[in-house]
């Protein structure tokens, strides 16, 4: 080990060294003629709380601010208190003068995209997703007032159309906090029989309902044949079946093993009647029956946001 530290610390000092032989053959800033963040001057410099449009009516509190000294414009958010959150970096692109950006998410995701300024003041956003099933393109409308509010309204492209995705009312609030999502502690995985399970999370609103829940299996090749939990009325194996005209909602008699049953992915197990007062420690207890392992006890941890949730085992 400490022949290990040593050897990194030499490979850093060398790093450093050459930095400034580096940062020569760099190109030096450069002034333009129009400054293409003034369509973001509204926002920068300001924190903003948005309310969801629709039924969730979910709370984002949204920081804009300079980056990079300026070349550059970062905007920091967090939905529900820190629940989920991300960073999106904006940068002017050297060839065609537009502003790309980058956005980092805490629930294991990311997107790039392009933002246009629009003929009635508006800005246009196009956006791909990267490491989320079932959703590859979004576009947004943000149209910013000079009442000290700007709202955002989306579309999500499913199946070759342009569907209405939410958005969100935001107004200046400098009272409000972006909370950075924490880290949860680790999982031990759950071993029985030549099975490894892993990833163990029930996705928690918070009060009574049917519930979806995710995990890993990993191991010898088995059948999953049942799943109860005192926690809920009933445990269905669910599937989308997209082979129709429109996504069908199956429940399935048995899965192979191993199987990956991740947020965003065709699988779910469904708790049907989920109480999470039955929750002890954050946690909640599941039976899951094998046609070669038997029955495996293990416990699932509770989580408002599934997502990140799964993404920290990465």
């Amino acid at each position: 080990m400490r022949r290990t530290l040593m050897a990194l610390a030499a490979g850093v000092a060398a790093l450093t060294a050459a930095l400034p032989v580096v940062a020569q053959d760099l190109p030096a800033a450069e002034a333009r003629a129009e400054d293409p963040f003034r369509p973001l001057y509204p926002l920068i410099g300001r924190t903003w709380r948005g309310t969801g449009i629709g039924p969730d009516a979910v709370e984002d509190v949204v920081r804009w601010e300079w980056a990079v000294g300026g070349h550059a414009v970062r905007a920091v958010h967090s939905v529900n208190g820190g629940v989920y959150g991300g960073e999106t970096l904006i940068f002017p692109d050297r060839d065609t003068g537009a502003l790309i950006f980058h956005y980092f998410t805490s629930g294991g995701f990311h997107t790039t995209g392009v933002i246009t300024s629009g003929e009635d003041g508006s800005l246009e956003i196009a956006e791909a997703v990267h490491g989320v099933d079932e959703l590859e393109n979004l576009r947004s409308t943000m149209r910013i007032a000079a009442d000290g509010t700007y709202t955002t309204r989306g579309l999500v492209e499913r199946e070759g159309q342009w569907v209405e995705f939410g958005g969100f009312d935001y107004r200046i609030d400098s009272t409000a906090v972006v909370v950075a999502p924490a880290r949860a502690a680790e999982q031990a995985p759950v071993e029985a029989a030549g099975l490894t399970l892993s990833r163990r999370i029930v996705a928690d609103p918070g009060e009574p309902g049917d519930v979806a829940a995710y995990l890993s299996v990993a191991g010898e090749p088995d059948r999953l044949v049942e799943v109860t939990c005192a926690c809920a009325e009933r445990v269905e194996l669910h599937r989308i079946d997209r082979s129709g005209e429109r996504p069908d909602m199956v429940s399935d008699a048995a899965w192979d093993a191993p199987v990956e049953v991740r947020p965003g992915s065709a699988l779910h197990l469904m708790l049907i009647g989920f109480d999470p007062a039955r929750a002890t420690d954050g946690q909640v207890m599941l039976t899951l029956t094998f046609e070669q392992a038997g029955p495996v006890e293990a416990a699932f941890e509770l989580t408002p946001d599934s997502r990140s949730a799964w993404a920290r085992f990465d």
